[in-house]
Order: C-alpha cells, then structure tokens, then sequence
C-alpha cells in the first residue's frame, strides 16, 4: 500500500496576517489562538483587528512555550468551557503542535500559523510532544493534515535569521532520510509504502535549498522578502513538510532529538539538532570525502551547525554521549528505518567525531 497526506488549503504570502480573520472564516467563528506571550506581543493587535473585521470572537490561549501534555489539557479544558470551534496554531513549532493535539482531543478544525519557518510541522500530522522541562516525550497523531495554513512571508523575513536556518537545516534531511527509508523498505508516517509524490517532494525540497538557500538567507538577514525567499520558506514548510511525513524520517531525526536528553540542550532549535543529526547520518553511510565537502561548504554558506560545540554541546563527558547515543537507537526509534543496522556503538562514534570546533559557523549563528 502507498499513501501521502495533504492539508485542505495551503496559502503564503507577505501581509497574509493582516487578512487572517478572512481567511479563517470558514473553519469557524470562535477561534482559540494557541500562541506565547512574544507572539501575542507582537501580532497579537493585527490578529484582533483581522479577526473583528471578519466578525469572529477570537480567545487568545495562556501557552506558555512548551507543548507538554499539561499545556495541551489547559487549552482542550478552554475550548469546551467556551464552545470554542476551531483553533488557531499561531508562532513556531511548539505553539503549532500543542494546537494541533487540542483538535486530536476536541475534533474541532485546525488552522496553523506560523510565523517563523524554522521547521516544517506546520503541514504534517504530527504533534511533538515534550515535558515541562522541554524533553522529548513523544508524538501524537492527527487523523489528517491541518485543515488550513497560512503563512506571511513578510512576518518569517523580520524572525530572527537562526530560526529561518533551522528551518533549511530540518528541509535539508528531508530527501537524505526519504533515501534510507525507501532503501530499507520502510513504511512512512501512514504506515504505507512511499508514493512517487512523496519522493518528487523530498527530492524537489532538496533543489531549491541547494539552488536558493544562499540568497534566501541574505535577504531574511536584510528583513526582506524576494522570490528566493519563498522559495525557501515553501521548501522549509510545505515540500519538507510532505516529503518527511509521505516518506518518513530516519537517522537525522532520531540523532538530533536524541540530544534533547542532555540538560544543556534546552534551547536548541529543532532544526539545529537535525542538521547535527543529519552529519551524524551521514558518518552512519560513510559518506565519502567529496560529499561531506560539498555539504559542508553549504553548511557554511547558509551558516549551519556543524559540530555539536556549535550548538553549545561543549566537552561532552563519554557518560552525556553514550545516553544522547541509547536514546536514540531504543526501540521504536526512527533510527531503524536506516538501510543498514544501527547499534548504540555507531552512533556513539558518530556523535564522537562531531564533538570538535566549528570556527565559521560561529561567526555566522547570529543574530
């Protein structure tokens, strides 16, 4: 069996924000807005204003940042008290998947907002979960894609770049697992075999971050938007979004959440962690020399981690890697959608070899 997944309707385009309550209409006419208290601040007037035009009763959700299962109950408990009738994922990652899980617990329509484009679960089916201290705890699944989502290119150029480069680093694994899950004959995130759709997306996605990434960053670094800009964020959101989830994931994911088990790796970015998961995969292939330079040349370029002091991992004890190395090859990990058997040992070494100073990239984190 072959299977992809869709959401009903997919928009972008700078100034979308400002038009949001019209575009919201139809899902429902009491939208929860799950979003922090930074989003709120920033956007939160505009939204009001959009929602008033469109005559909605808008709420706005208490999210604190962190989508653990406490943060998801808060909201589900605010949507039936106030017969609340869809929501509103609003902000990054984390706002988006705690929206997500109220409509798995409620059934109402899920509209998602992103206003960085630093991951792409703003298309998929999936709600990553963490614990109040932002360890990874696990996913949860929507029956189906969002029912809407709306992206303002013009609000994810003024983001913070680092977030925009993390978006392209977690696009960039996409085609690279899609490759080792289809070699191993793995099922995806449907439980079904890859479709050619699926694939074409993986492959695709990988093109135009190769081919516009550079420029894309310049520009989100001068706060503008051009054609390679959305580009770019369509790459990060909509292409990497049903690649990864049409032809599922495997190393790169499992590696780069795996570090999330460290204390220290609070406040790392997603995407962060997978394009360190991502070189860490490619060790696991053996890669040859040719390719790692050429990746590594566009991991500089569009300014990447590459090495786990890049992303504040600094002198891990042999004790910190061998837990980041279990947690990611325990059972159930995506890890072992590779082609080939992955033992804790390899992925130990792996992690190992990236353990070392990254000069360039340093210059290039911020802001």
């Amino acid at each position: 069996m072959f299977a992809i997944g869709f959401p009903s309707i997919y928009k972008q385009g700078s100034g979308l924000l400002e038009h949001l309550g019209e575009l919201v209409r139809p899902f429902g006419q009491k939208p929860l807005i799950v979003c922090d208290q930074f989003v709120k601040t920033n956007y939160g007037d505009t939204i009001s204003r959009s929602m008033q035009a469109a005559n909605l009763d808008v709420t706005f959700d208490d999210f604190a940042g962190e989508c653990s299962p406490q943060a998801v109950a808060s909201a589900v408990e605010r949507v039936r008290a106030k017969g609340l009738d869809c929501v509103i994922g609003l902000g990054g990652g984390k706002a988006i998947d705690a929206a997500k899980a109220v409509k798995i617990d409620t059934a109402v329509p899920v509209i998602v907002v992103p206003t960085i484009a630093s991951n792409d679960s703003p298309t998929s089916r999936l709600a990553i979960m963490y614990d109040e201290d932002g360890k990874f705890f696990g996913p949860k699944f929507l029956t189906t894609n969002p029912d809407a989502i709306f992206v303002d290119t013009g609000v994810v150029a003024k983001a913070p770049v680092r977030f925009f480069r993390a978006g392209i680093a977690d696009a960039l694994a996409t085609k690279f697992e899609a490759d080792q899950v289809r070699l191993a004959g793995k099922n995806n995130f449907f439980d079904a075999q890859p479709t050619e759709t699926a694939i074409c997306l993986a492959d695709h996605c990988y093109t135009v971050l190769r081919t516009h990434g550079g420029a894309a960053v310049r520009d989100v670094l001068n706060t503008q938007t051009s054609p390679a800009v959305e580009k770019v964020v369509e790459a990060n959101i909509l292409l990497s979004g049903l690649g990864f989830e049409g032809c599922g994931v495997a190393g790169a994911h499992a590696i780069g959440m795996a570090l999330s088990v460290l204390p220290q790796a609070k406040g790392i970015l997603h995407g962060e962690e997978v394009a360190i998961g991502l070189l860490a995969q490619f060790a696991l292939e053996g890669r040859d020399n040719a390719f790692m330079a050429d990746i590594l040349n566009f991991y500089e370029e569009v300014g990447l981690p590459r090495c786990l002091r890049d992303v504040g991992l600094i002198d891990l004890s042999h004790e910190e890697l061998r837990q980041i190395a279990v947690f990611a090859t325990r059972q159930g990990s995506r890890i072992h959608n590779m082609q080939h058997p992955v033992s804790t040992l390899d992925v130990y070494d792996a992690l190992r070899g990236l353990a070392g100073s990254s000069q360039p990239f340093r210059a290039t984190l911020l802001p």
